[in-house]
């Protein structure tokens, strides 16, 4: 399993967050209240936690391809939910064993 974590600010992240799963919910599968989110993707899944303005973005998939994919659908919808279109955020990839 590849995963890729990330944490920013945003202004109002309460609203961006509900903005972001609120469109995606309208294409695939999402669960979200104010402060949590889980999106799942054909390819993989995008979790949110919010803390204030504070966003923690997890994403997850089977392969490198996969999670880069996701990674970029997160990063164009963020930018224009935040009202910042060249916003791209800086994602830490890592790879678990499977057991």
């Amino acid at each position: 399993m590849f995963q890729s974590r990330t944490q920013l600010t945003v202004p109002n992240a309460d609203k961006v967050m509900y903005k972001l799963c609120k469109h995606f919910a309208l294409k695939v599968p999402a669960t979200f209240d104010s402060e949590t989110a889980l999106i799942h993707f054909d390819d993989g899944d995008f979790r949110v936690q919010r803390q204030d303005d504070l966003l923690t973005l997890r994403c997850e998939a089977a392969s490198a391809d996969q999670l880069a994919f996701i990674q970029s659908i997160v990063d164009d919808h963020l930018g224009l939910m935040a009202k910042h279109p060249d916003l791209r955020v800086e994602w830490t990839v890592s790879q678990e064993a499977n057991a």
